[in-house]
């Protein structure tokens, strides 16, 4: 749930902006522009949602390593923690027993018997957990495709573990009059509309919303807040996908929001994204030795400056 709840910070702290953004960065923005979608209404009240895809999560994970001058390896740590996130979340039942935690998932598939108290059952789990995550990890890197794509693997792609997840920013802030809209069960009023014209509800724990803490803050809309909504691709059967591969478009409906009756937005699909500067970053060695390079550097032209001005 920690993991989790980092996770959703990330996410609400939205893209960074500057004339000097690192490649990845740039590469971050386009993503960014490619899986968002706004609108305005006539009353002031803004909504943008973003469709949080895998290439969208990757491409912010090597934004943040860039910035922070990471290597390779802590990269792929990072991407890791995200990926365990979700897998080791916590789900509805109804979504399914093979879209459920990975936990749920070795308990009815693999050991019907697992105790989690049983130190050696135990690392068995963690064993064939972390094997997971890094047969998806090693996915990401397949060299016959670029790093990013829209699909990695059956339940990474358009969807993060076979949920459509959605970022959704509402605001009144540039409206000259601005109304304060209810937005408390703004989640019940959020809808996934195929190019079918099909319409789902999100699944979650807490009402509508994954988790408490993914609901909107305050009863009505006053100033800048976000939720986040989650939607199983698949439909009540347990194995038609929602969202179909070919699909062309996708569309989140909130009804009732200020004065308008319904806001529509679209994703227009397959998405297109760039490609990357380079597949991988400097192995953290490699960073290692390059700044201890420019702190001797430093330490040098100090010792050089002291010695002028004696």
């Amino acid at each position: 749930m920690a993991l989790l709840l980092l996770c959703i910070a990330l996410l609400a702290t939205g893209c960074g902006s500057g004339s000097s953004q690192g490649p990845y960065a740039k590469v971050e923005q386009e993503v960014w522009r490619e899986v968002n979608a706004g609108q305005r209404g006539s009353d002031g009240v803004s909504v943008q949602a973003t469709l949080n895809t895998f290439a969208y999560e990757i491409s912010r994970a090597y934004a943040r390593a860039e910035r922070e001058d990471l290597g390779q390896e802590q990269l792929e740590y990072r991407i890791k923690r995200a990926i365990y996130a979700y897998v080791d979340g916590t789900y509805p039942a109804a979504d399914g027993t093979d879209i459920n935690s990975l936990y749920f998932q070795y308990l009815v598939y693999v050991n019907p018997s697992f105790d989690a108290r049983n130190p050696l059952q135990k690392k068995q789990f963690d064993i064939w957990r972390d094997l997971y995550v890094q047969r998806l990890v090693d996915a990401i890197y397949d060299r016959k495709f670029p790093i990013l794509r829209p699909m990695y693997d059956e339940r990474w792609g358009l969807t993060l573990y076979s949920r459509l997840v959605f970022t959704v920013y509402l605001s009144n802030e540039d409206a000259d009059a601005p109304i304060k809209p209810e937005i408390a069960n703004i989640g019940s009023r959020t809808f996934l509309v195929n190019q079918r014209g099909e319409r789902f509800a999100p699944s979650g724990n807490f009402n509508s919303y994954p988790y408490e803490s993914d609901r909107p803050e305050g009863e009505v809309l006053d100033g800048k807040t976000y939720y986040r909504v989650f939607f199983p691709n698949r439909k009540d059967d347990k194995k038609t996908p929602i969202v179909q591969p070919d699909d062309d478009y996708v569309e989140l409906h909130i009804e009732g929001l200020g004065n308008e009756p319904l806001r529509k937005l679209r994703w227009d699909l397959p998405f297109d994204y760039p490609e990357m500067p380079e597949r991988k970053l400097p192995s953290d060695e490699e960073v290692f030795a390059r700044k201890e390079a420019e702190r001797a550097e430093r330490r040098a032209a100090a010792a050089a400056a002291r010695a002028e001005g004696e």
